[in-house]
């Protein structure tokens, strides 16, 4: 009998552990889990919002004729009977002349750079450099 009580007490303080971890710690965590899914799907949400925004701007655009005409003109390239296109001339190139030491080789290696990748461009193996874009 004596030695049946003295388990009983560390059994009965594991039991309480036990306990107390299944009705608190387990419900905080599902709590923790579901917050961080509400954030989620509420940044989503958000999202789509905004695309919504922007697709309603654009239709009640198209409901007015001059907006109509203004989206002919940008996808399409349509002009009006009195306006004339203008064709505009590509920006020659410059020679690029830069002393051979420090600075100014940091400054080559860039151009050259955006010469290698300007041509991959036109060749179609790369996609146009967007600093804005990741």
């Amino acid at each position: 009998m004596q030695r049946l009580r003295g388990y009983v007490l560390p059994l009965s303080i594991v039991g309480a552990i036990v306990i107390t971890a299944y009705f608190f710690v387990t419900p905080i965590r599902t709590w923790n889990t579901q917050r961080d899914l509400l954030t989620e799907r509420s940044n989503r949400y958000a999202a789509f919002e905004e695309v919504n925004d922007v697709l309603q701007d654009e239709v009640d655009a198209l409901r007015d004729p001059a907006g109509v005409r203004q989206a002919i003109r940008e996808q399409l390239g349509y002009l009006l009977p009195n306006e004339r296109r203008v064709p505009m001339l590509a920006s020659p190139d410059a020679p690029i002349t830069l002393p051979a030491r420090w600075p100014y080789t940091l400054v080559a290696s860039i151009v050259t750079l955006r010469e290698s990748q300007y041509a991959g461009v036109l060749q179609g193996n790369l996609d146009t450099f967007d600093p804005q874009r990741p």
